[in-house]
């Protein structure tokens, strides 16, 4: 087989299966494109955003607080 032979055959099978490949390209392409654009979103997000402050709790010491405040009531 030579070159021409395979080009022109390529050609033929997409010139009369198009809409087949639009189809599967929509289907499978779609959702590809969707999940990139989320990650990069998320990762812009991530990025921009300042970090949480968090606070450190001493758990014995909350816990004897939620104790504490159970049972005046």
């Amino acid at each position: 087989m030579d070159a021409n032979l395979l080009v022109t055959l390529a050609v033929w099978l997409f010139a009369t299966y198009w809409p087949v490949f639009v189809v599967a390209f929509v289907l499978v392409g779609g959702p590809l494109l969707g999940c990139v654009i989320v990650a990069v979103v998320g990762a812009v997000r991530e990025g921009v955003s300042r970090p949480e402050e968090t606070q450190d709790v001493d758990v014995a010491e909350f816990f004897e607080e939620q104790t504490a405040a159970a049972g005046r009531n």
